[in-house]
């Protein structure tokens, strides 16, 4: 959940080139670039709303917006529900698109050599019907990240996707964010570089670049 007035933005840009083609086998799949927004700000304590957008070239697209409320408070951690509304796009053809979204996220503090380290866990599952329901996903998502105020600190966030009829989609992504106060002074913006791996129906890896901001 996002504190009331307060919001977070990510924009992001993935390229990806198929294994094949990457070990000189062959030409191998022709991998789309991928775009994304993902935007959401704190409307009430107990209400966080925002957009989720996503085009990958010559592929498929979404276009949601999404309305997330708290459940139960367990000790540090938090969870949530969260529904999104839109229009999905594959084969050029658009159509409505929902997903519902359960959350668990806590921080977490550990002291290793008497070196204190502190983050956050978030666990995601999800179900997408596509395609007026014709195409049904499940999604488990898992992000673990440091935080390293003014510094560079790691990330990693793996990602699942299985579709009726399809194989599973596995996605791993590491990823180091790196504070650009320097530059843009106290509300500063983050800048996400990732190696990405993605194991679907064909392997392939890939550069995540992002830029985070919160206000």
């Amino acid at each position: 959940m996002q504190q009331e007035n307060q919001g977070f933005t990510s924009t992001s840009l993935t390229l990806r080139q198929d294994l094949v083609a990457l070990q000189g086998n062959g030409d191998g799949m022709r991998m789309p670039t991928e775009l994304g927004f993902y935007g959401e700000f704190g409307l009430h304590p107990r209400w966080t709303v925002g957009v989720d957008l996503n085009v990958s070239k010559r592929s498929s697209a979404h276009a949601l917006i999404f309305a997330r409320h708290p459940l139960s408070q367990l000790g540090r951690a938090q969870t949530s529900v969260e529904l999104a509304l839109g229009m999905n796009q594959s084969s050029e053809i658009w159509a409505p698109m929902q997903r519902l979204t359960l959350s668990y996220g806590r921080s977490f503090e550990t002291q290793p050599r008497d070196s204190r380290l502190s983050g956050w866990i978030a666990l995601d599952i999800a179900h997408e019907w596509r395609s007026k329901g014709l195409e049904q996903t499940w999604k488990l998502d898992m992000t673990i990240g440091l935080d390293r105020p003014g510094k560079i600190a790691p990330l990693l966030q793996i990602e699942t996707s299985k579709t009726a009829g399809l194989p599973l989609s596995l996605t791993t992504t590491s990823s180091l964010r790196v504070p650009l106060d320097r530059h843009f002074g106290s509300s500063a913006p983050e800048l996400v570089i990732g190696l990405q791996h993605k194991r679907a129906d064909t392997q392939s890896l890939g550069i995540k670049l992002a830029l985070w901001h919160r206000f």
